[in-house]
């Protein structure tokens, strides 16, 4: 599983200004015009969506500092391992999402600290960790082929089903120079993976070991076959066993046990309603109360009337 920007932008870079206006540093321009000052801005602002946003968040990460704790080795880990997956992207992620490293890590601070919360309302159970272990699949290499031409994926399994090597239906239809010398063969992948469509992560785990799919796999259309739906042709190289060890989203082994807690988690990390439930049993634990009236829509989710 890749760890992913969420939820960060506009209201993450507000609420940083927000949190830092001071009395003492009310002006913020002087001309012979008149001055600006932040109770100026505050007012023209409060009613935007990004500003209501902010407050919302700034609050949430109040209630969440007093509750829970995360080290910075904990956001240094998380940083670390974005900064792995982004690769070269990593400075033009930030550049696009209006970011600088710094409020990428209040961001990363936050989300775990939501995680904490959301872990404690909704514990990984048993039941959970049984079902997810007998649905996981382990670290599967296989070899590939993509066309966008259905009949001639059909070919290819044909050919297979009759003697022909994979490694010669590769060189023969692979359009990707790459994939002739690596002989199709992808980057290992889980059942969690989000870099395959997950039609093919599907049919890759119903695969056994040395077997390739009886019928092409249709996939999503992307921007890299101009809208069109591939057809994979996929074959089962190896594959790790379940009770092996696995390398988590920080680069450390962990067991498989420990390894599916944490997908279970990040799961319900991703799950609107889980969040909202979660948020709420915060804010109504912490008394939170809107004073201010233009701010209720920030809260309409999270509190009832009584504390809007």
């Amino acid at each position: 599983m890749k760890y992913r920007l969420v939820g960060i932008g506009a209201s993450l870079a507000l609420a940083v200004i927000l949190s830092g206006c001071q009395a003492k540093a009310n002006t913020l321009v002087k001309s012979d015009a008149g001055s600006v000052t932040q109770t100026e801005v505050f007012k023209q602002i409060e009613d935007q969506a990004p500003t209501q946003q902010a407050v919302q968040e700034l609050t949430l990460n109040k209630v969440l500092n007093q509750r829970y704790h995360v080290s910075q080795a904990a956001v240094t880990a998380k940083l670390k391992a974005f900064k792995r997956q982004a690769g070269a992207n990593y400075h033009a992620i930030l550049a696009r999402n209006q970011l600088t490293e710094a409020h990428l890590k209040t961001q990363i601070k936050a989300n775990l600290l939501l995680e904490k919360a959301i872990t404690a309302k909704y514990p990984v159970t048993k039941a959970q960790l049984k079902k997810a272990r007998t649905a996981y699949m382990p670290m599967t290499t296989v070899q590939h082929i993509a066309t966008t031409n259905e009949k001639q994926a059909q070919k290819i399994i044909t050919d297979l089903n009759t003697g022909a090597s994979f490694d010669s239906q590769v060189k023969k239809y692979a359009h990707n120079r790459q994939l002739h010398t690596t002989a199709g063969r992808l980057a290992p992948f889980d059942s969690y993976t989000q870099a395959l469509a997950p039609a093919v992560v599907q049919a890759t785990a119903k695969l056994q070991v040395g077997h390739h799919v009886t019928k092409p796999v249709k996939a999503v259309a992307t921007t890299d076959t101009e809208g069109q739906p591939t057809y994979e042709i996929i074959k089962v190289i190896s594959r790790q066993s379940k009770a092996a060890t696995v390398t988590n989203d920080d680069g450390k082994r962990v067991t498989v046990a420990n390894y599916l807690r944490a997908q279970l988690q990040q799961q319900r990390m991703t799950d609107k309603q889980a969040q909202v439930a979660t948020i709420r049993s915060l804010f109504k634990t912490a008394h939170v109360k809107v004073v201010d009236t233009h701010f209720v829509p920030a809260f309409s989710n999270y509190l009832t009337a009584k504390n809007a």
